[in-house]
């Protein structure tokens, strides 16, 4: 038996919002949209928009990443996170969010402005400027999230090339969790949990070749 909806359950829009994170010099940064139309127009806010008939929320937030930023590399990781669906949210109306976490490629990924946006920026992930709607809320439980998937899903490689070296490794820790941490220490942990294996490289620079590693082939990328 099919059950009709009720009118006001036909009145909730359905969106997506896309908190992207890279590493640029060493910094975790977010990736940020300046709105070009109202509400909130000239703000800036993640990017984000809301989802098309028959479009699978990945597809939805791929989407609006990819048009509002002019970013075509896929992510090197991508999840659903959190809903967000405070009544008065938006004020266009009852909008309920379902808010992506991506990591994309190691580098500087160029951006520009598209779709509607005005501009496309890089900033601070720890210090951003003040956000449209609730995104700062969102940034926020994006950051917990982040730290959270350190630990457990070994996501801090998705930010780095293929090989790297152990200080470009805490400096990925140390950008997420917003602290520095003993480089001994940190050293011996993540040896021991047989997350990396050396690459039989090393990479040349001032002083000593420094040893470079790589994901240790029995170690999965961050699960969804």
């Amino acid at each position: 038996m099919t059950v009709a909806l009720p009118p006001e359950a036909l009145q909730v829009g359905l969106a997506v919002d896309v908190v992207a994170f890279a590493m640029h010099a060493g910094e975790l940064q977010v990736l940020l949209i300046e709105r070009g139309t109202l509400p909130h127009a000239r703000d800036w806010a993640l990017p984000g928009g809301f989802v098309h008939p028959g479009e699978e929320l990945d597809q939805a937030a791929l989407r609006e990443l990819q048009t509002e930023t002019a970013v075509h590399l896929e992510p090197r990781h991508l999840e659903q996170f959190y809903t967000f669906g405070a009544v008065n949210r938006d004020p266009r109306g009852r909008v309920v969010s379902v808010a992506h976490l991506a990591v994309l490629p190691h580098g500087t990924v160029e951006v520009a402005a598209g779709g509607d946006t005005l501009r496309a920026v890089w900033h601070p992930a720890h210090t951003p400027p003040p956000l449209a709607f609730d995104h700062h809320a969102i940034l926020h439980r994006a950051l917990l999230r982040l730290q959270i998937r350190l630990e457990y899903a070994n996501l801090a490689l998705d930010f780095l090339p293929d090989t790297f070296t152990l200080p470009e490794l805490q400096a990925v820790y140390e950008a997420v969790l917003n602290r520095t941490m003993d480089k001994r220490n940190f050293r011996k942990r993540l040896l021991a949990q047989g997350m990396l294996s050396p690459s039989g490289e090393r990479r040349s620079g001032v002083g000593r070749p420094a040893q470079l590693y790589r994901r240790a082939k029995n170690i999965k990328t961050a699960a969804l």
